[in-house]
């Protein structure tokens, strides 16, 4: 992070390396908006997927629209 910023004694990190659980939600909700749409973009090539794990996540994706 400090690198990215410029700083190059921590002094950034070290103020800023927290995160909060409110932050922790908004990352969570932007993660599963994400597997949502590519499980969506997924389906819409086709709605079956060999991959066991995968092909479980489209189905139950289906049954829930």
């Amino acid at each position: 992070m400090d690198e990215r910023v410029g700083h190059e004694d921590g002094s950034v990190s070290a103020r800023h390396a927290h995160v909060t659980d409110s932050m922790w939600q908004t990352l969570m909700e932007q993660l599963t908006e994400v597997r949502n749409e590519s499980l969506a973009a997924r389906r819409a090539l086709h709605p079956r997927y060999p991959l066991p794990v995968l092909d479980r996540l489209l189905h139950e994706r289906a049954e829930s629209r």
